[in-house]
């Protein structure tokens, strides 16, 4: 389905934390949930000129790589706005990244500088750049702070260094079962994927917005850290999630519109928490994305708590695509494609699918991300026809999506393709089951057997039989898992996504 596309109204992220830093100067941008403090549009824009400052005094060129390792804070952000407004290239890496990944991305993105949060303890004489440490406390922190270096650098003084072809982001995917990968988007590339994000959710000026999600994550940095720039909102950002604080975030703050996973929205529904749409009357929905939400949970949780879940899909390789519009929405689908994509299905002969026809589903369009990176230092171009998702699907009449499976995640059985998605749905409708997983584990006679990996509700029990008969009754001999392994919880990486290597290892643990 093709978009119309509107008239290039393209704007440089540079210009936009000027223009917000003089328009906006005094309206908090950033609170900070977990630091008690915040930074106001115009002191953002200050920064942003001081770290400019200090970038040109470094020679950081356009397309040079700078490496940011923070938490959610207000100083990590400031040191991101500041690369981006000066016009290098942002590699936001989270704080609790593995050192032996992190050391690999480093090497593999070859930075002009890394700034790293001092609570960090890395042995710095791995790297061979140039190494500055900040803190989230500056008051506290020595003359080698870059927020002590920061001061001497005129705070009113920028010059934007890149064109809007030149890149400004590399972001790495989650890896689930391989390596991660490099990304790059370049500046109009981000600036119309978190265009089109807040076009979708309708974000204004008036919002004030909520996440806890780990900054580094191309979801939370196009759904609400940039969007809310983009937009002149105010964020408020979290740590992490937090079961207890959540409701009283809402409510406090008046927040208007809060990410969400589906680990969250799961979370909320099997332990709830005291809220209600009534407490948070400016609460206008909750995202989820980052992972499929079954239709069962998304119903629950808003019997539970009368709260709109907004369901939508994204990938690091081509920032959000799709999205259910607020005011028209679709229980079950992941959306309508947004403003600058293109969507559409192919089958396996490689032609367009039919409304209701399942193939997989390609994107394209001026909202992508360019390349990978590839471990040996080579680039790899994204398909100018389309990057093919791996994703499988369906559009109906309405143009809206329906995602059935992964493409890579298909069980062979015997020559025959099982999508595991189908069958952990059945399994989250048994009452005793909290999370479930389905996987293809290796089988001697049909190549692959279905395996699920099962966790229960407290104060409920199940056994391998209760499952597989509960299946039975509602998918063919050949879908019914025939091994089921109990876990008291699913291994998942930081985006919430399955760590689909560690099932794998679980299973032949029991095996």
């Amino acid at each position: 389905m093709k978009t119309k596309p509107r008239k290039d109204d393209y704007k440089d992220w540079s210009v936009v934390i000027e223009e917000h830093g003089r328009d906006l100067a005094h309206k908090v941008y950033i609170e900070s949930l977990d630091q008690g403090k915040r930074i106001t549009y115009g002191q953002m824009n200050e920064y942003c000129n001081r770290v400019a400052g200090f970038l040109r005094e470094k020679r950081v060129k356009v397309n040079d790589r700078v490496t940011l390792i923070g938490k959610n804070s207000i100083e990590t952000m400031v040191l991101y706005y500041g690369i981006l407004k000066h016009g290098a290239v942002v590699n936001p890496v989270f704080f609790e990244e593995s050192e032996e990944n992190l050391y690999r991305i480093v090497n593999m993105v070859k930075p002009k500088l890394i700034f790293c949060d001092r609570d960090l303890q890395l042995d710095a004489g791995r790297y061979t750049c140039e190494w500055i440490r900040f803190s989230d406390n500056p008051q506290k922190t020595s003359g080698d702070d870059i927020f002590s270096l920061l001061e001497k650098y005129d705070p009113a003084s920028f010059e934007c260094i890149a064109g809007r072809k030149d890149i400004a982001l590399i972001v790495y995917t989650s890896g689930t079962m391989t390596l991660p990968k490099g990304i790059h988007i370049s500046r109009e590339g981000l600036f119309y994927m978190v265009d089109e994000i807040a076009d979708r959710t309708g974000m204004t000026e008036e919002d004030r917005v909520l996440e806890y999600r780990a900054y580094n994550w191309a979801s939370a940095q196009l759904l609400t850290i940039l969007s809310t720039m983009l937009k002149g909102a105010t964020l408020y950002l979290a740590r992490r999630f937090s079961r207890s604080r959540f409701p009283d975030w809402l409510k406090k703050y008046k927040i208007t519109i809060s990410s969400g996973v589906p680990a969250v929205i799961n979370m909320l529904i099997n332990e709830p928490v005291p809220l209600r749409k009534e407490d948070v009357p400016h609460l206008k929905f909750i995202t989820s994305s980052s992972a499929p939400l079954g239709v069962e949970s998304h119903l629950k949780f808003e019997e539970i708590y009368n709260i709109p879940i907004q369901q939508m899909m994204g990938m690091s390789e081509a920032g959000w695509m799709a999205g259910n519009p607020p005011a028209k929405r679709k229980i079950g689908s992941v959306g309508l494609p947004l403003r600058h994509k293109e969507i559409c299905f192919l089958n396996e002969q490689g032609k367009q699918c039919r409304p209701g026809e399942v193939g997989e589903m390609i994107v394209k369009g001026r909202a992508m991300g360019l390349c990978y990176s590839k471990e040996d230092g080579t680039i790899e171009n994204f398909p100018r026809e389309g990057f093919p998702t791996g994703d499988l699907g369906y559009m109906d009449e309405d143009g809206y999506i329906y995602i059935t499976g992964r493409k890579k995640d298909l069980i062979i059985r015997g020559g025959i393709n099982i999508s595991p998605m189908e069958i952990t749905s059945r399994i989250m409708e048994h009452p005793a089951v909290r999370d479930a997983a389905t996987i293809g584990v290796p089988d001697k006679i049909y190549g692959e057997e279905v395996a699920s990996f099962v966790v229960t509700k407290e104060g409920f029990q199940a056994c391998a039989e209760d499952i597989i008969v509960h299946c039975s009754r509602t998918l063919p001999d050949f879908k019914t898992p025939k091994k089921i392994v109990f876990v008291p919880a699913l291994p998942r990486n930081q985006r919430g996504k399955l760590a689909k290597s560690d099932l794998l290892k679980l299973f032949e643990q029991q095996s």
